[in-house]
C-alpha cells in the first residue's frame, strides 16, 4: 500500500483545522488515487494528478495553488507526529512573525529504529552541508515570494538550495523544541545510488549561490575531503549521512 496513507491519515486526525492539504501526484497507477478518493471529504484536501517533471516541479505546482500564510513540505512517506502538532504550532507562527519556524523531526528506520533529527542552529554551517530537515519547518510564504521557488534543475538538492538562497536574504530563522513530523527513510535522497548524486548537486548548490570568496574556498578545502570520506566509509550504509 502506498505510504501517502499514513500522511493523510495524520492530516485529517489534526486537532488544528484551520489549514489545506494540497498532493501533488505526478498521475501515478499504484492506487494513489483510489487513497485520495476515500479522503477526499473528510478535511480541507486537494490534489492533481498529472505527470510533472521531477520533484521540484511537483513542488513548485503546490506552491502555485497554496493559499496559507506558512507552508510546510510533507511528502507522501512522511506525516504529522501527533494530532495535536498544527495545535501546537500555530501560536508560535503567530507570535513570533518569523520567516523561517524549524523544529526536529523523527527519522523512521522502518526496519530498525526511530532517530530524532534536530536542525543544526549553527547557520552557518549551512554553507557546507543542509541543516534543516524540510519536514519540519514552516516557511513564511512571502520567503518564497522573496527568493522564488524550487529550482527544477536540482533532482535531490533542492531543498538544500531554497534554504541557501534564504539565508542569503538574511531571512529570520527560530527553532522549536518538540518534534513535528516523521520523516521516512525511502525517499529518493536515502537510495545509495543516489550517493554520489547527492555530493555532486550539493556542491552545485554552494557554486551557485556562494558569492563570497572566503567561503567558497572553505568549501573547496571541505567537500575535497568529505567526498572521500562518504565514499570510503558510508557508501554501504546510506543512513549515517
Amino acid at each position: 500500500m502506498p505510504t501517502i496513507w499514513d500522511n493523510l491519515e495524520s492530516m485529517m486526525s489534526q486537532n488544528f483545522k484551520d489549514f489545506e492539504h494540497i498532493v501533488i501526484d505526478g498521475g501515478s497507477d499504484d492506487g494513489t488515487l483510489d487513497i485520495l478518493e476515500k479522503f477526499k471529504n473528510a478535511y480541507n484536501l486537494y490534489w492533481i494528478s498529472e505527470p510533472d517533471g521531477g520533484i521540484a516541479d511537483a513542488l513548485n505546482k503546490g506552491l502555485s495553488i497554496a493559499k496559507g500564510r506558512y507552508i510546510i513540505v510533507i511528502q507522501a512517506d512522511d506525516r504529522l507526529l501527533d494530532p495535536d502538532t498544527l495545535e501546537k504550532v500555530y501560536p508560535l507562527l503567530g507570535s513570533k512573525k518569523v520567516d523561517i519556524y524549524s523544529f526536529p523531526v523523527v527519522l523512521d528506520h522502518r526496519d530498525s529504529c526511530k532517530v530524532l533529527r534536530k536542525p543544526i542552529r549553527w547557520l552557518w554551517w549551512n554553507h557546507f552541508k543542509f541543516i534543516l530537515p524540510h519536514q519540519g519547518c514552516f516557511v513564511k510564504r512571502t520567503v518564497f515570494d522573496q527568493v522564488g521557488q524550487f529550482r527544477t534543475e536540482f533532482r535531490i538538492n533542492m531543498d538544500y538550495d531554497f534554504f541557501y538562497r534564504a539565508f542569503a536574504n538574511k531571512v529570520s530563522v527560530k527553532f522549536g523544541e518538540f518534534p513535528v513530523a516523521i520523516m521516512g527513510d525511502s525517499g529518493i535522497g536515502s537510495d545509495s545510488s543516489y550517493m554520489i548524486k547527492r555530493l555532486e548537486e550539493e556542491r552545485w548548490v554552494q557554486i551557485l549561490n556562494e558569492k563570497n570568496l572566503i567561503w567558497r574556498l572553505a568549501q573547496f578545502i571541505f567537500n575535497a575531503f568529505y567526498k572521500i570520506y562518504k565514499i570510503k566509509f558510508l557508501s554501504s550504509n546510506p543512513r549515517k549521512r
